[in-house]
């Protein structure tokens, strides 16, 4: 899923601050009673993310479909890379409106990987 792009801090393994470009809806991930959060901070001076360096990733399951996704967890002292496997989530649905409640389940993790380039 995509739509608007912004460029946010992602904090390193090895805490070091990097800019990455994620949609918008990614950054805001949440759950509808607002206590899962990342709490993004928009990039200004950091410099891009390297190349060679993946993403840490959290996967979700929509409820409904079974239909499973990942987002970028900017930050591992968030509570969305912490939370539990099950945790109910918000899922905006492409060219649907938002969901009144938790349409989806977190599921497994992937952390951050590396490789010479």
């Amino acid at each position: 899923m995509s739509g608007p792009m912004a460029h946010y801090v992602y904090t390193a393994d090895d805490a070091t601050a990097y800019s990455a470009r994620i949609p918008v809806w990614e950054a805001n991930f949440s759950n509808h009673a607002a206590t899962l959060t990342q709490t993004p901070v928009a990039a200004t001076t950091q410099a891009n993310l390297p190349t060679g360096i993946r993403r840490r990733k959290r996967y979700y399951r929509l409820t409904a479909t079974g239909v499973e996704g990942s987002i970028t967890v900017l930050n591992v002292a968030s509570n969305l890379w912490t939370s539990p496997v099950g945790t109910p989530v918000l899922v905006p649905l492409f060219n649907a409106a938002i969901a009144g409640a938790d349409n989806a389940t977190l599921r497994g993790r992937t952390g951050e990987r590396t490789k010479a380039v």
